[in-house]
């Protein structure tokens, strides 16, 4: 994949940029000031390097677009049209561009004819992306990504991106490194610790730490510039699918287990070679005694109770104990040191050797879980001492990710009281529904007209009388 550089319609990006050593332009003509009474010589300025045209989705100019297109399209490796403006006159050079998020239909058309695609950022979702690389690998087509995020360009087998947020770092403060491993982006508000906290992979890119430390423009974006270099070496230096020499391999074997069947030859003359399907014979079925375990996992054997039973002479006797086996954590890592994500900056980094660290983790008590989590509340409580710290020395008001540590801590605190709480807990939830109560819910329909009753039978009639001969009348005795 190649990594075009956005903005070299800009003279001082363009200075920049060919000062870096980059040999990869993009123009966007939208923003390009042509001279009127002067005539540019695009191989000259630009020193005989790469040269790819494409413009604003909100441009409209058509007839400038034409006129520009036809006067400089010798010194142009690649021109990106327009949806409005048929460019099959410029042959190889012209890419088709695709910027309709709904409209795949149009793009399986595009790849089908042209072969090469390029398609627009806000053309590229969620949703889409993976149907996208599907139509490019169905139709062998070559695609050109006009995107400047790591995590698309990652997805989509591009042949190559115009890449224009690297003038983030002149325009807008951020620092953007590759750290070996992946390109990070860092607002202005974080210049100062993140570049320290990356001088050895500035120092690494041949970038003047000292120069970025104190902000200088020309060295910031050599940074931003030398970073995406690096990111695209690194990743994107693998095996090629279009190689023609690579595909070599792919003929048929004496046992007819790999065969080769050639794509159509109805590829129009600027299409790019199609992926022959290649048919394998299904995997091969492994013994079960050929199968282990993952190495992060381990066995362990478990004596369980047996019964116990009582001898003659009184003494306790187990029969047929039974060993068990039980899943269990392996604390010896697999890293090794040569393909760690922390190699650059490990302070036991050794060539072809494994990890020099273990982290012998068990749990199987309760006081090994109460340490365990105490331990996880301490490294917690650690991480809001020292963002505290950092968001005194930046100075920049309240930092909402220190307040998101708090909080997180507290919900820590919080699961480990639950976990702890051994107290007994009974709660009963009745309903009752008609003229049944809670007692004939519970326990039946005797006991709840039991409750009903009063004590000792009630009154008979004569203890009724002599209850209401003991009512005193006040009405009568008024008169």
């Amino acid at each position: 994949m190649k990594v075009f550089f956005g903005g070299a319609e800009k003279g001082s990006y363009r200075s920049l940029l060919l000062s870096a050593g980059v040999t990869r332009f993009a123009i966007n003509l939208t923003h390009y000031a042509v001279p009127k009474r002067k005539v540019i010589d695009l191989s000259a300025v630009y020193q005989g390097n790469e040269i790819i045209l494409y413009i604003s989705e909100n441009d409209e100019d058509l007839s400038r677009y034409d006129s520009f297109v036809r006067e400089h399209i010798d010194s142009l490796t690649y021109v990106i049209g327009r949806p409005d403006y048929d460019g099959t006159w410029m042959g190889d050079k012209y890419i088709p561009i695709w910027n309709d998020a709904d409209d795949l239909e149009r793009l399986t058309w595009l790849c089908q004819k042209y072969g090469r695609v390029a398609i627009s950022d806000r053309a590229i979702t969620g949703r889409n992306i993976a149907r996208i690389g599907q139509i490019a690998m169905r139709w062998g087509t070559n695609l050109i990504g006009l995107t400047s995020k790591p995590d698309v360009i990652e997805r989509v087998g591009w042949e190559a991106v115009i890449v224009v947020s690297w003038s983030s770092a002149v325009r807008y403060g951020e620092t953007q490194v590759w750290d070996g491993h992946a390109l990070h982006r860092y607002p202005a508000q974080q210049k100062d610790s993140v570049r320290k906290r990356h001088r050895a992979d500035i120092q690494r890119l041949g970038v003047d730490y000292d120069a970025v430390i104190n902000d200088e423009v020309n060295a910031v974006a050599h940074l931003a510039i030398q970073s995406w270099r690096a990111w695209e070496t690194k990743n994107f230096g693998g095996y090629d699918l279009m190689n023609v020499d690579d595909e070599e391999e792919f003929t048929l074997d004496n046992d007819n287990s790999i065969i080769m069947i050639p794509g159509g030859s109805d590829n129009p003359p600027s299409a790019a070679p199609r992926v022959p399907n290649i048919v394998t014979d299904p995997p091969k079925r492994r013994h079960a005694n050929e199968k282990t375990l993952l190495p992060i996992m381990g066995i362990e054997n478990i004596t369980s109770m047996g019964t116990q039973t009582v001898d003659a002479q009184g003494e306790s006797i187990e029969i047929d104990p039974e060993q068990v086996p039980v899943l269990r954590y392996n604390a010896n890592p697999l890293r090794q040191c040569n393909h760690c994500y922390l190699a650059s900056r490990c302070p036991q980094f050794e060539e072809n050797s494994d990890c020099a660290f273990s982290l012998p983790i068990e749990i199987r008590t309760k006081d090994q879980l109460q340490s365990a989590m105490r331990a996880l509340v301490e490294m917690q409580v650690g991480r809001v001492m020292f963002a505290r710290f950092a968001e005194e020395l930046e100075g920049q008001g309240l930092d909402s990710s220190l307040s998101g540590e708090i909080d997180r801590l507290f919900s820590l605190v919080e699961r480990f009281k639950n976990i702890n709480d051994n107290r007994d807990l009974v709660r009963f939830e009745v309903e009752a529904r008609g003229s049944s109560g809670v007692l004939s819910r519970l326990f039946g329909a005797k006991a709840g007209e039991q409750s009903r009753m009063l004590p000792n039978g009630g009154l008979d009639q004569n203890g009724a009388n002599a209850m209401y001969a003991d009512i005193i009348d006040l009405s009568e005795e008024g008169h």
